[in-house]
């Protein structure tokens, strides 16, 4: 008849399964789409089974290009859902996303401090790619760290990573964000959470990375 609803397909579930999918995913995949939201219910089914995760494997299960599969990946760090620092790869359900996104208010960035922060990159890492500038461009206009934090987050890579990369920065990043630090100050208040500011901290001596930055631009931090 006109108007009425048709009533909905009842579903009987598979026994045995071993992939405990909780909700949240399901209410972000709109958000995150298919292919981040597939790769991290792959990520649970491995994790459940207590196996190691490969991306040449998780690329083949999902039958998608290793690019495509990365880029899911760096979506789900960036939004929460995994946390990548580190040799190990954690499983997270974000807390109330919504609100979270709703509390984060973009700051002005000056733009000298984007160019310092990009030439830092370049100078001690490798020369930043356009992806890379977008990112350390949303670590300080929408995460509101200050350049100078992501300065100390590049050395704290630097002395902790074997293989240093971007995504172990964003790791360290995130860690740092979730703990309330956004300026230099935060981070000497707080010098348990690095390992470059540990020994001045509740000082005002040059920091390694300071003096490093000094060392690179000599004339930026006058």
């Amino acid at each position: 008849m006109p108007g009425q609803r048709t009533r909905g397909v009842l579903l009987k579930g598979v026994e045995g399964m071993p992939v405990q999918v909780p909700r949240e995913i399901l209410g972000c995949q709109a958000r995150l789409g298919p292919a981040a939201t597939l790769a991290w219910i792959n990520l649970l089914a491995l994790a459940q089974a207590g196996k190691p995760m490969h991306i040449d494997d998780l690329t083949e299960a999902m039958g998608l290009p290793k690019w495509e599969v990365s880029k899911a990946l760096a979506l789900l760090a960036d939004q929460g859902w995994i946390n990548d620092e580190g040799l190990e790869i954690q499983l997270v359900v974000p807390e109330l996303p919504e609100a979270a996104a709703a509390l984060e208010t973009p700051v002005e960035v000056e733009p000298e401090a984007f160019e310092w922060l990009v030439s830092y990159w370049s100078a001690r890492v490798d020369a930043a790619s356009p992806e890379e500038m977008r990112k350390l461009l949303y670590w300080m206009e929408v995460k509101g760290l200050s350049h100078e934090v992501i300065a100390v987050a590049v050395e704290e890579m630097l002395v902790s990573a074997a293989q240093p990369s971007f995504p172990y920065l964003e790791g360290i990043l995130r860690n740092w964000h979730a703990a309330g630090i956004r300026t230099y100050n935060d981070l000497l208040e707080n010098s348990h959470l690095t390992k470059v500011l540990g020994p001045i901290a509740g000082s005002r001596e040059l920091s390694p990375a300071e003096k490093k930055w000094k060392e690179v631009f000599p004339d930026e931090f006058e």
